[in-house]
């Protein structure tokens, strides 16, 4: 997932390098103020706040900033009664310090779950990402991938109806300082093409000459 880690503490290096080796694109910011610009213009699946203080305003802030974006408190401190407050803010989860990042990835890969679960369209197929296991459930099929091919179709699911260009899904992949190499995207855009065509659900992705790649929850009909 695109993560966004908000703090306005000094950053925990140990937390934000799990989120990284578990596969997430982590951007950071100790600056709150930048944190709610960066929220409102980017493109991120999840906030992180790791707050001190104030942390019913905080998370009113960035729910207001990206309302369409999971938000998620770290809070250093805080009774039931805040914590009830910071999810009526709009907060999708509030945890106490110190968090377990078991807990704290778990709860992010279900809570994701719950949102790709609510977009399916008209007609739409059930689709699944199973981070755990690195597979995607299509209708009940389930398809095993790499780390790389789970992290592309991750972001292409994630954007679903979407046209997403090969540099964009490189930024979010590779990491956004990763040299240009669109041949490696195009590479395992095939390698996952081939997964999914071998499964039945190849026509759930598709390539749009000269822009780039959509998945679609109903799939494009096949060539008669």
């Amino acid at each position: 997932m695109h993560l966004l880690y908000v703090t306005d503490r000094q950053t925990d290096a140990y937390l934000i390098q799990a989120l990284r080796e578990s596969g997430h694109v982590v951007e950071v910011t100790d600056q709150p103020g930048d944190g709610v610009v960066m929220a409102a213009g980017g493109d991120y699946q999840a906030i992180v706040l790791d707050w001190s203080t104030a942390q019913v305003d905080c998370a009113a802030r960035f729910v207001a900033a990206a309302p369409q974006t999971l938000v998620m408190m770290i809070a250093a401190n805080a009774d039931d009664a805040e914590r009830v407050s910071v999810l009526k803010a709009g907060a999708d989860v509030c945890f106490v310090r110190p968090v377990s990042f078991i807990e704290l990835q778990t709860r992010l890969e279900a809570l994701a779950r719950l949102v790709r679960r609510a977009r399916p369209g008209a007609g739409g197929s059930a689709v699944e990402l199973l981070a755990a296991e690195r597979a995607v459930r299509i209708d009940g099929r389930r398809i095993a991938l790499s780390g790389r091919e789970f992290q592309v179709l991750e972001q292409l699911v994630g954007h679903t109806g979407e046209v997403i260009s090969v540099e964009r899904l490189q930024e979010r992949v590779w990491g956004a300082t990763s040299e240009p190499r669109p041949d490696l995207v195009r590479t395992c855009i095939s390698r996952l093409r081939r997964k999914l065509g071998a499964a039945g659900a190849g026509s759930f992705l598709r390539a749009v000459a000269g822009h780039g790649y959509v998945f679609q929850a109903v799939p494009t009909p096949e060539p008669s």
